[in-house]
């Protein structure tokens, strides 16, 4: 397997800024022979996984919010590791992820980083099982190729935005997605640095209004693509399926993506992760 990440903090003139602020998106590659969680204004970086095991994860600082940079590398830094527990399947994600707030807020609490907050997509392979969470509106998709040549894309994540549950609710359609003003892309749900008790005590908890979980089996030849909201912020679901179809493999997809995210302005940080299985 190979995995694959690119980062960019957004262009200055975006924000009608003089110098660059700080890059608030995190993400974490990690196999089990090599952990990275990087925060850097560019970069890319490979790696391999040779056993059937690979851990991606990206994280977005809520721009709103205090110490946006420090949530997001912070949090990751807590949900992975440098030493990894024995035997980790993908179905123990959730767990994970539960473990990591509360230790994460245990350990970066502080008067002057409270409401500090990001948003979080995360998904584990372990021995041909893949589960996939979400906190807020990064977003996880599965990029299966099709007998005809062309790839079904399914999102795997769900946004926890207001207009996500309208829809849910049954009080918009997709096609009216531009009617409404933008106040309803706020976020529901995401992580924070706050003393709220979230009551969770075991791996057997019920799911959590801000904590999705997706579970699948890997095919050969699949692909898993992790985003912050500065790709789907910038670019609909239609350019990036167009973007993906046209390239000629899943890496040369990814720095297509890229391309087209710069071309838009570059107006948010963005983080793009990307699992290719054989």
């Amino acid at each position: 397997m190979h995995l694959h990440a690119l980062q960019q903090a957004h262009h200055p003139a975006a924000q009608r800024r003089y110098a660059p602020a700080p890059q608030q998106d995190a993400l974490a590659l990690q196999t089990r022979a090599q952990r990275h969680v990087q925060q850097t204004a560019l970069g890319q970086w490979q790696l391999q996984a040779a056993d059937g095991w690979a851990w991606l994860s990206v994280a977005d600082g809520v721009a709103s919010s205090p110490c946006a940079d420090l949530a997001s590398r912070s949090f990751l830094q807590v949900l992975h590791p440098a030493e990894l527990p024995q035997a980790l399947s993908a179905r123990q994600l959730p767990t994970l992820v539960r473990r990591a707030r509360q230790d994460w807020r245990a350990r970066y609490l502080k008067p002057r980083t409270q409401g500090a907050a990001c948003t979080l997509a995360s998904l584990l392979l372990a021995d041909g099982q893949v589960c996939a969470v979400n906190s807020g509106d990064a977003r996880i998709w599965r990029l299966r190729r099709q007998a005809d040549g062309s790839t079904a894309w399914l999102q795997v994540s769900r946004d926890h935005t207001a207009w996500q549950q309208m829809l849910h609710d049954g009080e918009a359609q997709p096609e009216q997605a531009e009617e409404y003003a933008s106040i309803y892309q706020g976020l529901l749900h995401c992580l924070a640095l706050d003393n709220e008790d979230d009551g969770w005590c075991g791996e057997d908890e019920p799911a959590e209004d801000w904590l999705h979980i997706w579970h699948g089996q890997a095919q050969p030849g699949d692909c898993y693509l992790l985003a912050t909201d500065g790709l789907h912020g910038c670019l609909s679901d239609g350019q990036l399926q167009a973007l993906w179809q046209a390239a000629a493999s899943p890496p040369d997809a990814l720095q297509a993506l890229h391309a087209a995210y710069r071309r838009t302005g570059a107006q948010d940080d963005v983080s793009l992760a990307l699992l290719v299985l054989p």
